[in-house]
């Protein structure tokens, strides 16, 4: 069971985009979703409650608890109007990811949505320096503009959860889609840390491509103090394993 609760009801853009960010590997997807929230000042559309999230209470810092939801938010940029979905879970069966995705787009599609854009991480086994943003389309058309700033097409895999799949569903709906994706480290991933570095990227493809302005310098400061941290626990981590094999009594055996 689904039910969408609309808090806002004074929306008049002449087209949109739907910016989409779910909790993921590296909390990328949804540290997009609450930097452009709090970068756009965003403003609560509608609330999507459901069954089909996992059976918990979140509590937050001040000691409130509240079951999962989906987020939804607007604002508007020049002539452009932004929903911006997230949420605090996602569904724990691959249906109701699905039915989920359907939904979202179900309520959103009568605003004129001329794109769906979903942030995710694309994790890379090595630590890089340089990190690059994947992108995936849904036709070869709407890849360009994310090229033409940089993007990489994505020509291989497997993009699972909401921030994959709403894609897909977004050309069932007739809607052009993209899922950009950050690179992050897997030492990020496994560590769980939130990779902003990876979040700043895929923000910074974003705005450059649809002029949102937002600034992420912050996104930025606080990157680079997590892959100090991570690059000094890898160190740390590398230099006693290689005493731990020099100090190692190996067996002697004749034959």
């Amino acid at each position: 069971m689904w039910k969408f609760i609309k808090y806002d009801n004074n929306i008049d853009f002449g087209r949109s985009i739907v910016i989409v960010g779910f909790p993921g590997m590296g909390l990328v997807g949804k540290t997009v979703a609450s930097h452009l929230i709090d970068s756009l000042d965003a403003k609560l559309f509608g609330v999507i409650y459901g069954t089909k999230f996992p059976a918990q209470l979140i509590v937050d810092s001040g000691g409130i608890g509240e079951i999962s939801k989906v987020l939804i938010y607007n604002s508007k940029v020049n002539d452009l109007g932004v929903f911006i979905v997230t949420g605090d879970s996602q569904p724990i069966s691959d249906s109701d990811q699905h039915f989920l995705s359907h939904y979202i787009l179900s309520k959103l599609r009568k605003y004129n949505i001329v794109e769906v854009i979903a942030a995710a991480a694309y994790v890379s086994d090595v630590v890089v320096s340089s990190r690059r943003v994947f992108v995936v389309g849904n036709n070869k058309d709407v890849l360009r503009k994310y090229v033409d700033k940089g993007a990489v097409v994505l020509s291989e895999g497997v993009i699972s959860g909401l921030n994959g799949i709403i894609i897909g569903w977004a050309k069932v709906f007739g809607i052009q889609g993209t899922c950009a994706l950050g690179e992050t480290w897997r030492s990020i991933v496994e560590l769980n840390y939130v990779d902003y570095t990876a979040a700043k990227l895929v923000i910074d493809l974003l705005s450059n491509v649809w002029n949102l302005g937002v600034d992420t310098r912050d996104l930025e400061r606080k990157g680079k103090g997590i892959e100090k941290e991570v690059e000094l626990l890898l160190r740390s981590f590398t230099q006693q394993k290689e005493e731990g094999i020099k100090g190692e009594k190996r067996p002697y055996y004749i034959t």
